[in-house]
């Protein structure tokens, strides 16, 4: 599970300002749940190398679940929306720290409103991967490499940036592993009997070409359910609209075909997937916390080359389905899932990506 290592490099001569007792803030106000879920393997990986340090959070309110009851975040900072005078505000709250050292995971350095919100926070030292483009200064530690945005036919997985800021910080080598805190009050999840699996599927993305659409599900879930009657399937709901929608078409499979009730948190999708033998998800969040608790994981991508390599699945047994050029996720046929899904259960421990043509 979680195969990327981090090695310290062979010398350190980096700019670090006092590195004995560090207030360092990590940027996540982009409010994008699976970058959130990456950024939560840093916590314990920043105590360990610095047992003193004091770790920061400015994020959205979506994201903010993955922060919250994580017991290495000290300070949350919460931007209440998108808006720049909401993310201005918690980025003032954020500089009355007085943080020592910000780091900015993201390669939008242009964007006027991630400007406002470095400039704002005014920490003593930046740690970027692209040089700013209007306000270098002179300390920043610029961390420069090829991170997926380009023409090549392979690019580097998202943590890929994450393990090179603990690289440059020197620290000792070891598994970079998402660590989601979900808190103590979360609500129960009730599982099927002993007998049978809990499939979770998450049907929504970002964007209607990377979702399931619902002819699309109503297959997918028609051919599970026939195939396979030991399999309970729970599906989360992204919207009103879209449980209402769902608990129609599949009221008659109701015996083992559950909807979640839609909420405008992430946390009981999350207890759900924790809870779940295997989970079924476009490129999307899910994914992710599949893999931050090693679940089996079919996911269905897009045909990008950033999408695929970047998200890809780290749990120790997935399928990861791609799409044929210029085709989206529900254009792929049901029955390549359900291939996947028989391998998946006949072979635990293993992974494998099918290319679609």
């Amino acid at each position: 599970m979680m195969q990327a290592i981090y090695n310290a490099p062979p010398s350190a001569c980096y700019r670090l300002i006092d590195p004995m007792s560090q207030r360092i803030l990590i940027l996540s106000h982009d409010n994008k749940i699976g970058d959130a879920i990456v950024m939560t393997g840093l916590f314990r990986p920043l105590r360990a190398h610095w047992p003193d340090c004091e770790i920061g959070v400015l994020c959205g309110a979506s994201n903010a679940a993955l922060y919250r009851h994580h017991p290495e975040v000290k300070w949350l900072h919460v931007s209440s929306s998108r808006n720049v005078f909401a993310r201005l505000w918690a980025s003032l709250k954020a500089r009355m720290v007085r943080y020592d050292m910000v780091v900015h995971f993201g390669l939008d350095l242009a964007n006027p409103s991630v400007q406002l919100v470095l400039n704002t926070v005014n920490a003593k030292q930046r740690f970027l991967f692209l040089e700013h483009p209007t306000k270098p200064l002179p300390n920043d530690e610029v961390m420069a490499g090829d991170w997926g945005y380009s023409t090549h036919d392979k690019a580097q997985h998202y943590s890929a940036r994450h393990l090179h800021f603990l690289h440059t910080l020197g620290a000792k080598p070891g598994p970079y592993q998402y660590d989601i805190r979900l808190g103590q009050h979360t609500a129960a999840v009730t599982k099927p009997t002993d007998k049978d699996l809990l499939m979770v599927i998450n049907s929504q993305s970002s964007a209607a070409n990377k979702s399931f659409s619902l002819p699309w599900l109503q297959q997918f879930v028609h051919a599970v359910y026939v195939k396979y009657p030991h399999i309970h399937m729970h599906l989360l709901s992204a919207s009103p609209a879209l449980e209402k929608s769902m608990h129609a078409m599949f009221d008659i499979q109701s015996d083992r075909v559950t909807v979640s009730p839609f909420v405008p948190t992430v946390t009981p999708a999350l207890a759900m997937i924790q809870h779940a033998d295997l989970v079924v998800s476009p490129d999307t969040y899910a994914v992710h916390a599949a893999s931050a608790w090693n679940k089996p994981v079919i996911a269905l991508y897009e045909p990008s080359v950033l999408s695929v390599d970047s998200w890809e699945p780290l749990s120790d047994t997935y399928a990861q389905i791609v799409a044929p050029a210029g085709q989206a996720v529900s254009q792929i046929d049901v029955s390549e899932v359900m291939t996947a899904l028989a391998q998946l259960l006949a072979t635990p421990n293993s992974r494998q990506r099918v290319l679609l043509k």
